[in-house]
């Protein structure tokens, strides 16, 4: 979900051939749930092994990022997620709830034989499990990339790594990345990329609006971000508006900020004081051909051909 900024922001772009040979911090759990929410059945159920093991992450994740590799030598690092902030639990128990009800809606239409209402509901209904989890993280290693254990939230790390020198960017399709410090961010980065990838960078952001990080925070907090709901009626420019006149949420009139559901200063903190790490290592290795031919084949059953091909491009 995350905080939407798009009508403030200026689209500008990268060339794929600038990113060639670029670390870049990615998302894992965010990627994962595209992956999970696009690759599917007609009937709208997950891809899984044999075993009944989901598979549909893996698909995703194994020919993207191979292709990331092979083609646009692009050096990914992704990062998985940690403890989540006591104000976010409340909103993941939320969504759970959602995804089971939506689970069983698309089961019943399934049944019904009502395969356009049975996909829509299993969209909804994606949840990433440990098993799933595990997976990805195995098959990132025996692609010979590094990861990296959040001690929070996966976007805020990939946001803090991008004051790393040997860091490019992180990618994510979230604009809580430049809530959490993201120097730059590209979004739209898949292999079905022909020429040019989205980049937003936080520096030419916030001196073309004229704001300070702390400031695009609050417009956050104001619009609404994963952490609370915000000023019903306030959207991206209103926000703007508001903090450019008054500079800070505890100036603002007070009618606002009784509107909101939490204490801002706790989501505030949130954004500028996450948990982070530095204690990582960007250390890139050969693939494991037999390793990923005998998890991806042999435990997971992909077709062998067509894994070989896309190892060898």
């Amino acid at each position: 979900m995350g905080v939407n900024l798009k009508p403030l922001i200026e689209r500008n772009t990268v060339t794929i051939k600038k990113l060639k040979g670029q670390i870049i911090t990615v998302d894992a759990p965010n990627v994962l749930h595209q992956f999970l929410s696009t690759i599917r059945k007609p009937d709208g159920s997950l891809l899984t092994d044999s075993d009944g093991n989901v598979t549909s992450h893996l698909v995703g994740l194994f020919y993207r990022t191979v292709r990331l590799m092979n083609e646009f030598s692009i050096k990914p690092v992704y990062v998985f997620d940690g403890e989540m902030p006591l104000l976010k639990k409340g909103v993941i128990e939320e969504r759970l709830k959602i995804r089971k009800e939506a689970e069983e809606r698309s089961v019943q239409a399934r049944e019904a034989g009502n395969i356009e209402k049975a996909l829509r509901e299993a969209v909804r209904s994606i949840h990433l499990n440990e098993q799933m989890l595990k997976d990805a993280e195995r098959l990132l290693r025996l692609l010979g990339l590094p990861t990296v254990q959040a001690p929070g939230e996966a976007e805020a790390q990939c946001a803090y790594m991008t004051r790393d020198r040997e860091v490019y960017a992180m990618n994510s399709r979230d604009y809580d990345s430049l809530l959490f410090g993201a120097e730059k961010l590209l979004r739209h980065l898949t292999i079905s990329t022909k020429e040019n990838v989205e980049i937003i960078i936080l520096e030419d952001f916030l001196k073309h609006h004229g704001i300070t990080l702390e400031q695009l925070v609050d417009m956050g907090i104001l619009i609404g971000t994963d952490y609370n709901d915000g000023v019903f009626g306030v959207g991206p420019k209103t926000s703007l508006k508001l903090i450019k006149q008054y500079d800070r949420i505890e100036n603002i009139p007070k009618k606002y900020i009784e509107r909101l559901d939490v204490e801002f200063r706790d989501v505030r903190r949130l954004f500028l004081e996450p948990p982070t790490t530095s204690d990582y290592e960007l250390k890139f290795r050969d693939k494991d051909k037999e390793g990923l031919l005998s998890f991806l084949c042999e435990e997971r059953g992909f077709p062998k051909d067509r894994v070989l091909n896309n190892l060898t491009k």
